[in-house]
């Protein structure tokens, strides 16, 4: 006869620790701040990234001004901004 050896249980593999403390409450008051803000913050930033495009275009030549790279900062924010909001939802909303 052969001795059968007892059922292994399951292994239990570690789960994930969740993320508590302030960082998730924060990012969810920002994202509630922003989304309640948005339509008038929208076309705020909108017309000053449109400014900043004809800054840039006015002094595209000029040295020392870094028009380029200012408008490329400011619509970097309109579009993370925009992400933010179209994409991004915190948990428990």
């Amino acid at each position: 006869m052969r001795r059968q050896s007892r059922p292994q249980p399951p292994s239990r593999r570690p789960q994930k620790p969740k993320v508590t403390g302030c960082w998730p409450a924060m990012v969810k008051a920002v994202w509630i701040v922003t989304v309640l803000l948005w339509p008038f913050a929208r076309w705020i930033i909108g017309i000053e990234v449109g400014f900043q495009f004809f800054r840039m275009l006015w002094y595209w030549h000029t040295p020392g001004v870094h028009a380029g790279w200012t408008f490329l900062l400011h619509f970097g924010v309109l579009t993370a901004l925009t992400y933010f909001i179209a994409f991004y939802k915190p948990k428990g909303l």
